[in-house]
């Protein structure tokens, strides 16, 4: 080795320990930061009055979405006399068309986060949120874990979680929980079997899927005209709903479908005229660089809430992500694109069940996915979707709301 690449490499060398040492630096003081944060909410509020008909929601995405959203809706359906304080992302805060006009917006993190957090008589969440921002529960409030996932495909344990940091959040939220919603028996055991040991399981059902039971109400209908004038679908367009779930390394390759080719197939197989609406992850929107130039394609990735989505699908594609498991509801047809399962499941995630024990067929390619799409038995799609939901011992049946808000009023009595 020359002089010269012996420098040149030797450098390198030492940029890369300096950035990690950057890094490492940058974690260690924002953790400071964040418990001397803590510390001092929990001086400047911890003997406040606890507000017994306040309650503090929030979710992952930042947005008024998933299942608290539908705790809220029915909470201001059935005119209760609380008040419902939501937690926004700060990027967020200023869509106020999203929120009903009723809730009060706080920003996620915020010095008036962690006063409402400490006078909450009730805290829901749809993650480990509040330990992730440092929020310990006081012994007199109540914490209820919604979770953001279905009993979806995916494992998400200690054992296979690659962010340590977010399982130590995970355990330290598991522990002061005191009630988990569940919708089938499957997800009772896997809720018990990671972070929910001692907590109680409410058998309730989803909230966020009441939605699904409810297509032929005027309000949904009336959800559904808006969101098509919102996406320019006319009255005679199918829609096919793709939306891939995160990965740890972002890859916008994978989430590459043959647009044309796809709606080539659906309008073979189905008739009719098709588009594609594509919803990526949130923290996935940089990579939604789709070509908007295209008609058969509409980018729904900043929609707050997929459930609402699910509503105008005539079809659904993801690959690993959960959200398929609520569409399952619909008894809608569904397929599962996955370019890069055998990586997927080895580097990412490791499976709950077999994914060839789904109803979904499933495609590696693009070229799989047309045949798919062409080769689609209603029949049988039907047959296996009614043996998975028997193995999971489902019981969603569109009350879930009406029941969390139920168990809310015992609480805040």
């Amino acid at each position: 080795m020359g002089e010269a690449t012996r420098s040149l490499s030797e450098g390198k060398f030492f940029l890369n320990i300096s950035k990690k040492i950057k890094k490492a630096n940058k974690q260690f003081w924002k953790y400071v930061d964040r418990a001397l944060a803590n510390a001092y909410n929990k001086i400047k509020f911890g003997n406040l009055p606890i507000d017994n008909h306040k309650i503090l929601m929030l979710t992952s995405r930042g947005t008024y979405n998933c299942h608290p959203r539908a705790i809220a809706d029915e909470i201001i359906r059935q005119n209760l006399p609380y008040e419902i304080v939501w937690v926004v992302r700060k990027e967020n805060i200023d869509n106020h068309e999203w929120y009903p006009e009723n809730l009060k917006l706080v920003q996620r993190g915020s010095y008036e986060f962690y006063e409402e957090a400490a006078t909450s008589k009730v805290w829901i969440d749809n993650s480990v949120t509040f330990s992730y921002l440092f929020a310990k529960k006081r012994k007199e409030q109540v914490l209820f874990e919604t979770w953001h996932g279905s009993f979806g495909l995916k494992k998400f344990d200690a054992s296979v979680n690659n962010n340590k940091y977010w399982v130590k959040k995970a355990y330290q939220e598991g522990k002061q929980t005191d009630y988990c919603l569940t919708n089938c028996k499957f997800e009772e055991n896997l809720f018990k079997g990671t972070f929910w040991e001692n907590t109680e399981m409410l058998p309730y059902g989803h909230p966020r899927n009441d939605i699904l039971f409810t297509s032929d109400t005027e309000e949904t209908k009336k959800l559904v005209a808006s969101i098509r004038k919102k996406y320019h679908l006319k009255d005679d367009m199918h829609v096919l709903l793709y939306a891939p779930t995160y990965r740890d390394v972002q890859n916008a390759g994978l989430y590459d479908l043959d647009y044309d080719a796809v709606v080539e197939a659906l309008e073979e197989r189905f008739g009719g005229k098709w588009v594609i609406m594509v919803r990526y992850h949130f923290l996935d929107r940089k990579l939604a660089n789709l070509d908007m130039t295209n008609p058969n394609i509409r980018n729904a990735t900043d929609y707050p809430d997929i459930q609402d989505l699910m509503l105008i699908a005539d079809v659904g594609v993801t690959d690993y992500s959960s959200w398929i498991y609520d569409y399952f509801f619909t008894k809608k047809k569904a397929m599962l694109y996955v370019p890069d399962i055998e990586e997927y499941e080895a580097k990412d995630r490791e499976f709950l069940f077999p994914i060839e024990t789904t109803p979904f067929p499933i495609a590696k390619t693009n070229e799989e996915l047309c045949e798919n799409i062409k080769k689609f038995d209603e029949e049988k799609y039907q047959q296996d979707y009614q043996k998975f939901y028997d193995k999971m011992e489902c019981y969603e049946d569109g009350h879930a709301a009406e029941r969390v808000v139920e168990k809310l009023k015992e609480i805040m009595q």
